[in-house]
């Protein structure tokens, strides 16, 4: 009897040191599982970074609709036609042909004839548009006089370049005398619009420099003009406007909190 008791006692205390040897290696998987567990991000925390998202992609946005504000204020041409035998050398400006067809739309326009002011604030609209690339040409002049390279400089030789285009332009003149539909006029009409207003609202004003710039290649290449890097970088752009625009639309709102 007495050697069985103490087989059982042996057994206890093996069973007891077995049980021992476990729970430690219990404990360390727990520890696995919890450090192997995803930290979930509250609603307001996701709802903050996306605002933070949000605001970077309307900065984006405003930065890249400078591009073709730069491209259509410096005059750069969109599509050219060059010199060859029986046909003469053409391109078009957005900028110079839109100035070009209001002073003329304005000139023939009833309303304007019953109210002429319209006609000087046309006149007026149109230098300030030309007084950027003249401001740029006098600074990359090196024969310019340092009171030449001013705004109010660059304003007042915007009058010979504003005559210039509005009547001494034959090719100008040509393009606007077209019957309407007149596609590259309206192409210019909505590329100027559209660069013009853009860095101070969106959504409408990058499909108008878009729609524009298709247009005016359609046009263009009926015409046998060349479509030049100018356009395709214009179009590109506000595409990728459209896109930074709709993913800065994007925000989460945080969550409701429950009524106890």
């Amino acid at each position: 009897m007495a050697g069985a008791k103490d087989a059982r006692r042996a057994e206890k205390k093996a069973d007891k040191k077995s049980q021992k040897e476990k729970e430690p290696e219990s404990s360390d998987d727990d520890d696995d599982v919890e450090e192997e567990e995803e930290i979930v991000e509250s609603a307001a925390v996701k709802a903050k970074k996306a605002r933070g998202r949000s605001a970077f992609m309307k900065l984006l946005r405003r930065m890249l609709s400078f591009i073709p504000l730069a491209l259509m204020l410096s005059k750069q041409p969109f599509v050219t036609r060059p010199r060859q035998t029986g046909v003469n050398a053409a391109k078009i400006k957005p900028l110079e042909l839109a100035i070009c067809g209001a002073v003329h739309w304005a000139a023939g326009s009833p309303t304007v004839m019953r109210n002429p002011k319209i006609y000087d604030y046309v006149n007026a609209t149109g230098r300030a548009l030309l007084t950027p690339s003249e401001y740029l040409q006098a600074q990359q002049s090196k024969r310019a006089l340092e009171k030449e390279k001013t705004i109010a400089a660059a304003y007042k030789k915007t009058e010979k370049a504003f005559t210039r285009t509005v009547d001494k332009d034959s090719a100008l003149r040509e393009m606007i005398s077209a019957p309407m539909p007149n596609l590259p006029v309206l192409a210019s009409y909505a590329i100027v619009v559209g660069s013009l207003l853009c860095p101070l609202f969106g959504g409408l004003f990058e499909y108008l420099i878009t729609g524009g710039s298709l247009v005016l290649l359609h046009s263009g290449r009926q015409s046998g003009m060349e479509a030049q890097p100018e356009l395709y970088v214009a179009a590109a752009v506000s595409v990728a406007m459209l896109a930074v625009g709709e993913a800065a639309g994007k925000v989460v709102a945080p969550a409701k909190k429950k009524r106890r």
